[in-house]
């Protein structure tokens, strides 16, 4: 009897193990902690995943515009053009940070409705 229990043990055993909680292993932190530690923010600039399509595209669309304007800053040698263009950078940066905001304002709404 004792050895027709341990059989029955043996076999259902992973039976029963199978239907268990599963175990999710602990994110490595080792990063965040760093950049906390050294006060660095953590959270990228360019991840707009959390925001509506059309904050996304044109989110996306004004950092490449940026971009272009930085390609031609590098490029520029003329000292008043390339003031031009980090005046115009400038109103580019603040046209996204206009972008987010209202974005993050929409996000919250959502969130209360």
């Amino acid at each position: 009897m004792k050895n027709l229990f341990v059989l029955l043990l043996l076999c259902l055993g992973p039976v029963f193990m199978a239907n268990g909680q599963e175990i999710i292993p602990f994110p490595d932190l080792s990063e965040n902690h760093i950049a906390v530690y050294n006060q660095v923010e953590i959270i990228e600039d360019y991840n707009y995943s959390l925001y509506t399509k059309d904050y996304r595209d044109a989110l996306k669309q004004i950092d490449q515009e940026i971009e272009v304007v930085n390609k031609r800053i590098e490029n520029e040698s003329n000292k008043v053009q390339r003031m031009s263009l980090q005046s115009q950078k400038t109103l580019l940066i603040k046209k996204r940070s206009g972008l987010l905001q209202e974005a993050d304002l929409l996000e919250d709404l959502n969130k209360l409705y």
